[in-house]
């Protein structure tokens, strides 16, 4: 009887375990990191990076917050080009789609999206930018295949800002 309920007892604690993944936190950014990916730590950024064997690639990053600009199409388009268009070979440089009018825990949001070339490769580069009182931050988003959606989409709902 006693094994039976030490089994018991083991078993829960692994699903309990397995249910509450790690959160770590970087300035204004709670986050769960992406399984599988590397880590490597800035004091400006964080940055998680995966790449298979046939090239494909995935880079989420987070960026530092700073003081505001006068508006929020302003921060968006001055942390395209720090982080977008200097940073990613022939990278466009305006985005090709910008999604406004979202909020997440209390922050304003903007999405926009792009494209570069890595290797001859298209890839698709997402800068989400948020915004409250007069702090801007963003998290960029780099991926060569759409295979990556899924861990950019995870990431994503599990990223949470200070409030």
């Amino acid at each position: 009887m006693k094994k039976y309920i030490l089994q018991l007892f083991i078993t829960m604690i692994t699903i309990v375990s397995i249910g509450f993944a790690q959160t770590n936190s970087f300035d204004i950014f709670t986050y769960q990191p992406p399984e599988f990916f590397t880590k490597s730590e800035l004091p400006s950024r964080v940055q998680f990076n995966l790449a298979n064997n046939d090239g494909n690639f995935c880079t989420i990053t987070l960026y530092k917050s700073l003081p505001s600009k006068k508006d929020s199409i302003q921060d968006l388009m001055s942390q395209w080009n720090e982080q977008v268009v200097k940073r990613l070979s022939k990278a466009e440089k305006k985005p090709a789609k910008t999604i406004t009018g979202q909020h997440l825990d209390g922050w304003a949001s903007i999405l926009s999206i792009g494209n570069f070339y890595q290797n001859k490769k298209k890839a698709v580069v997402m800068l989400h930018s948020f915004r409250k009182n007069n702090i801007t931050a963003c998290v960029v988003f780099a991926f060569s295949d759409k295979l990556f959606k899924g861990p950019v989409e995870t990431f994503s709902k599990n990223l949470h800002l200070i409030k």
